[in-house]
């Protein structure tokens, strides 16, 4: 074990000595295998990062089903995943029969309103939600420091509105003085960008002041399941009763971001299908070179009593080091690339998504790494193999 330890320690030493000897072309090798580790690593996890968020997102809003207008599905995923802000408009009437079906254990509804600018003090930038605290299960769960019940003229607002309204807990909202008496965690959905009213004061609001909205009309439907009723079930029952809704279940809020991220996807997959095939061919020739260059000293190994198993290990262990460094460095790269650049990115900005550090995205580094260095130990292999059947003699005769 000692000794069969020794060798490798020994088979290294030279390797890296080898290496240290031709520094630069070695260095445009590392940096092929870098940036294609960095391409890697930046696909995995912006994949990761954008998905994770979609799921934060639908889960955070505690439904199992959401209802919206057929034609508001792509506005009402933009407020939702995007802080977008939006009005769409159903009837009531909906709300009460789905929430009459068997299937539904808890049902409640949301009102979408539009801002206008209201000089000094007024809420700008953000979505006025009318809501009902009697079947709330959305907001209720992110309230901060369990505020007093909202009575007539109190708002409460999201985490996003709170920092921008600071110490202020009066406000202007529909040209009518509101207090602010609580605010809502952080939820990562268009929720903190929120302001949210009873719908008992929506009848206080001037039709010249509440845009599209008529009394009558709601937004959103939010339904939680009864347990063990399968969600898609539930679903398919509601489309049956309202085939002109649109329905969005936990798994398909955000489709049209997966569509997107799925594109992308298939971009980057090209792209690192490319750059695997440069690597490739940046390897089999640095290694080719290498391989002229010392085709006199592996015959004199080989002539001394070297195996061909000897010589393969140490042009090997020259490219496993050489593509650890551009590996090293890859994983660098891409994660600065995913963590300070990606807010320019415009579908992670808009998400506010983010890769964090965690075991799983640790564990994709290293598999990008691995298989960076595998595209470039299968590029040198063949020279390698190669050189290292050649028989002595004939290797020290043609140098």
């Amino acid at each position: 074990m000692t000794t069969s330890r020794q060798g490798i320690d020994s088979i290294l030493r030279i390797a890296w000595k080898t290496v240290s000897r031709k520094m630069f072309r070695n260095i445009v090798l590392a940096v092929a295998v870098a940036l294609l580790v960095s391409l890697l690593v930046f696909a995995l996890l912006f994949n990761r990062a954008v998905n994770d968020d979609i799921e934060a997102a639908s889960r955070k809003l505690g439904a199992d089903i959401v209802l919206v207008p057929a034609d508001a599905m792509h506005k009402a995923e933009e407020f939702i995943l995007e802080s977008k802000k939006k009005e769409f408009y159903m009837d009531q009437e909906v709300f009460a029969s789905v929430a009459a079906l068997p299937e539904i254990k808890e049902a409640t509804f949301h009102i979408y309103l539009e801002t206008l600018d209201s000089g000094c003090c007024g809420i700008i930038a953000s979505q006025v939600i009318a809501y009902d605290p009697a079947t709330d299960f959305v907001v209720s769960p992110w309230f901060r420091d369990n505020p007093p019940p909202l009575k007539e003229g109190e708002v409460y607002v999201g985490s996003y509105v709170y920092e921008y309204l600071g110490l202020i807990d009066t406000t202007i909202l529909f040209n009518h003085e509101v207090r602010v008496v609580g605010h809502l965690h952080e939820t990562g959905t268009g929720m903190d960008n929120g302001v949210f009213m009873r719908i008992a004061d929506l009848d206080k609001i001037t039709e010249s002041l509440s845009g599209k909205y008529r009394p009558g009309n709601i937004s959103i439907i939010f339904l939680k399941v009864k347990e063990g009723v399968a969600v898609e079930d539930a679903a398919r029952t509601i489309q049956f009763l309202h085939p002109n809704i649109g329905i969005m279940t936990r798994g398909s809020i955000g489709a049209d971001v997966r569509n997107t991220l799925r594109d992308m996807m298939k971009i980057f997959s090209i792209t690192i299908v490319i750059s695997c095939a440069l690597a490739v061919l940046l390897a089999w020739s640095t290694f080719t070179a290498l391989a002229n260059e010392r085709r006199r000293e592996v015959g004199i190994l080989r002539a001394i009593g070297a195996h061909r198993s000897h010589i393969m290990k140490m042009f090997l262990s020259e490219a496993a080091i050489i593509s650890l460094l551009g590996g090293i460095i890859g994983i660098l790269i891409g994660n600065y690339l995913i963590h300070y650049l990606a807010g320019n990115f415009d579908l992670l900005s808009k998400l506010g998504a983010y890769a964090s550090i965690s075991l799983l995205n640790v564990i994709f580094s290293i598999a990008a790494m691995l298989a960076g260095m595998a595209v470039c130990l299968a590029g040198a292999a063949i020279p390698i193999i190669r050189l290292a059947r050649l028989e002595p003699l004939l290797a020290i005769k043609e140098e």
